[in-house]
């Protein structure tokens, strides 16, 4: 059941990498038609649901998420949670391929990290932890402790600006879809061995507050920062708390030993360079590159300019 949870959760990695590249030039094109700076002001918002792009990258985006949810329902969250961060790596593919910064060796090389830690990560994880069940004194102290993360990297951002907004932004976005695969795992537990149905509601009203919450600090992020950017942060947070839950509430890790929990840090240290890499690689070369998406309307010769010429 591990190798086909494990599939579709590189699956929906590949489909929630797509969104981010969507979703980000719509974000980007809206706040720019209405003069809002690197804030997504409400006023912008409805008319971003009004964008075919955008609407279409939260179509891909529940996609990828569903792939995940089923994923999770058939292998541990320590296991399905850090193939995630492949997503990054797609994220610079589809941007190099929409005329973004091309990749050389070097962002190749990064990719290439990704992969091989985020491999070793979910094998040493697959052959060595123990799917636990998600109780409701477990979830209940999980939702506290992201709470507190989520409030505090919100009001850390709001004090912020440039990039450092957006990835405060991301950061508490990522912790919130942390706490989300965890009561994920716990709906689908309780749905299939018949558990309480009030603890059942409590964790679906949850799940969705939380993915609400986390998509509207995304796209607060996509405003302030490029998308691989925004991805890169995502997918080092996300597995870190959701591994942290696993391992520190769940008890998913304790039958590890002690060399084999070294393996895995190391592999998890490999993928988490590779992402900071690619991300600094992407950032370097992005400095250069034009905008391909939507003209800027600054650049164009005035009309007395035009006329008197």
């Amino acid at each position: 059941m591990n190798i086909i949870g494990i599939a579709f959760a590189m699956a929906g990695a590949v489909f929630a990498a797509l969104a981010a590249h969507m979703q980000h030039r719509a974000v980007h094109t809206t706040i720019r038609d209405a003069d809002d700076g690197p804030t997504l002001r409400l006023r912008s918002f409805s008319r971003l649901l009004c964008q075919p792009g955008w609407l279409l990258g939260l179509l891909v985006m529940i996609v990828g998420g569903t792939l995940h949810a089923v994923a999770l329902g058939l292998a541990p969250v320590i296991v399905v949670q850090p193939v995630g961060v492949l997503a990054v790596g797609a994220t610079a593919l589809f941007a190099a391929r929409a005329g973004g910064p091309k990749l050389t060796g070097r962002g190749w090389l990064a990719i290439g990290a990704i992969a091989a830690g985020v491999v070793g990560f979910v094998g040493i994880a697959a052959n060595n932890t123990t799917p636990t069940e998600v109780s409701g004194s477990a979830g209940l102290q999980a939702g506290k402790l992201v709470a507190a993360g989520v409030v505090g990297m919100s009001l850390l951002a709001m004090m912020t600006r440039g990039r450092a907004r957006g990835l405060a932004f991301a950061t508490a976005a990522a912790t919130a879809y942390g706490l989300v695969s965890v009561l994920t795992r716990a709906v689908l537990q309780q749905a299939q061995h018949g558990g309480p149905l009030s603890t059942l509601i409590v964790s679906a009203i949850a799940i969705m507050l939380a993915l609400l919450l986390g998509a509207w600090l995304v796209q607060q992020a996509y405003a302030s920062a490029p998308p691989h950017t925004v991805m890169a942060c995502i997918t080092v947070v996300d597995p870190i708390v959701a591994v942290a839950i696993g391992v520190g509430l769940l008890g998913e890790a304790n039958s590890i030993s002690g060399w084999v929990a070294v393996s895995g840090l190391l592999c998890a240290l490999l993928a988490i360079g590779g992402v900071l890499a690619l991300a600094r690689f992407t950032d370097h070369h992005g400095e250069n590159a034009q905008p391909h998406s939507v003209p800027d309307s600054t650049k164009r010769p005035a009309p007395e300019l035009v006329r008197a010429a």
